[in-house]
């Protein structure tokens, strides 16, 4: 597999922070799994204490564990990736498992780079994409935002659209 698509599903890690497109139940089919990253630690371009170590699990989810500011490994979070038409591009969907069901963002590889985005439900353009595709906004207080979909196919059309203008964080690469 290409190096930079490797290197890039390192962007799993920001699911684990900050994903607002949600379901209760997994809507990616975890036959559909790709493993395009090799096991290590993975370091964002810019912030050397930016990491995480990735490892492949053997059912196919990847084990998601970033490292603190003391360099200590934190919390492990189980992340799955299925190749997805996003925006128009060839890029991953990224389904990641938590306490209450699963979130959602995306990635993409360009110039040898792989960049994440996770769609933010208190952004209106992230929100009308959720709604537009059949997602149900579910406020709530001030502090939560999440749309939360069914089916597989307003998540993976509501992806598509929020990839195409997405803001995409600091590429990852392999350490």
């Amino acid at each position: 597999m290409h190096a930079a698509i490797r290197a890039g599903l390192i962007a799993l890690v920001g699911l684990v922070l900050s994903s607002c497109y949600a379901s209760d139940r997994l809507l990616i089919d975890p036959d559909d799994a790709v493993h395009p990253i090799e096991d290590g630690v993975w370091v964002r371009d810019g912030d050397p204490r930016d990491k995480a170590q990735i490892t492949l699990e053997p059912d196919g989810w990847y084990a998601v564990a970033r490292y603190d500011a003391n360099g200590l490994i934190g919390e492990t979070h189980r992340v799955l990736a299925v190749k997805a038409e996003l925006g128009g591009r060839d890029g991953y969907a990224l389904a990641e498992e938590t306490a209450d069901g699963f979130s959602y963002g995306v990635a993409l590889v360009e110039g040898g780079r792989v960049y994440l985005a996770t769609p933010d439900c208190a952004d209106s353009a992230d929100r009308d994409d959720a709604v537009d595709h059949g997602g149900d906004p579910q406020d709530d207080e001030a502090m939560t935002h999440t749309c939360l979909f069914r089916s597989r196919a307003a998540l993976m059309a509501a992806l598509s659209a929020f990839a195409g203008h997405a803001v995409y964080g600091e590429p990852y690469q392999r350490h």
